[in-house]
């Protein structure tokens, strides 16, 4: 008696069956692909971010010489409004306003030297700070009917800003110009008391603290120190 044939079996290759024996299919040989049905592509690594190091090239690098002979100007600025005589006043800013041109001019040929991004952000900080400040007392000092302390704390809030500064930079000249600018701010405030003019507390405070700022920038860049081996 005979049967029909059942039909390929399952794992019997002798039969049809689509398996080795044993069981199992060798995976086939070489890289796998993404499986099916996936649209995901194939990872590449990170991408780029398009950043340097923190903050890259784009970071703002200020040189004090410019940060100091900007502030001088605008002290000798205050100066001269306060001597209350035109043509003296406006011979002694052109004065300064040259010196300023010099030294500027004297940095950039011997290479200036800026400060890096930190610290030029803790200088642009400060700066706004005092900035604020100096308004701010200068607003409530006008409505006290006390205007003529304003200079006087001007400077001494300028002097503390330099102070701050020599803190986050490390140098000692900026500390002793800060601290310079305090002991003016405190004397013109003094003298404010006891003067009813703006000659002293605004005139020669503004004139002395625009020619002592201005004096620190030439001595960063070498010129005070260039002066000496001259005179010598």
């Amino acid at each position: 008696m005979s049967y029909p044939h059942p039909g390929p079996y399952p794992g019997e290759p002798h039969r049809g069956g689509g398996q080795r024996p044993g069981g199992f299919n060798r995976p086939p040989s070489g890289p796998a692909g993404p499986p099916r049905g996936s649209s995901r592509p194939p990872s590449r690594g990170p991408a780029p971010s398009g950043r340097g190091p923190r903050g890259g090239g784009s970071a703002i690098r200020l040189d004090p010489v410019i940060v100091e002979c900007l502030v001088g100007v605008g002290w000798l600025t205050v100066g001269t409004l306060g001597l209350g005589a035109d043509g003296a006043g406006t011979l002694l800013l052109a004065g300064g306003i040259a010196l300023v041109v010099f030294i500027l001019v004297e940095n950039r040929r011997r290479g200036s030297n800026a400060l890096d991004p930190r610290r030029s952000a803790d200088l642009m900080r400060y700066g706004g700070i005092a900035i604020g400040a100096i308004i701010v007392e200068s607003v409530l000092l006008g409505l006290i009917s006390e205007a003529g302390f304003g200079p006087g704390i001007a400077a001494v809030i300028t002097g503390i800003a330099f102070l701050t500064l020599a803190r986050s930079t490390g140098q000692r000249p900026t500390q002793w110009l800060g601290i310079a600018l305090i002991v003016l701010g405190v004397l013109g405030a003094l003298m404010s008391t006891q003067e009813t003019s703006s000659f002293v507390s605004q005139g020669l405070l503004g004139l002395l603290c625009g020619v002592l700022l201005l004096v620190s920038a030439a001595d960063r860049i070498g010129l005070l120190e260039t002066l000496r081996d001259r005179a010598r």
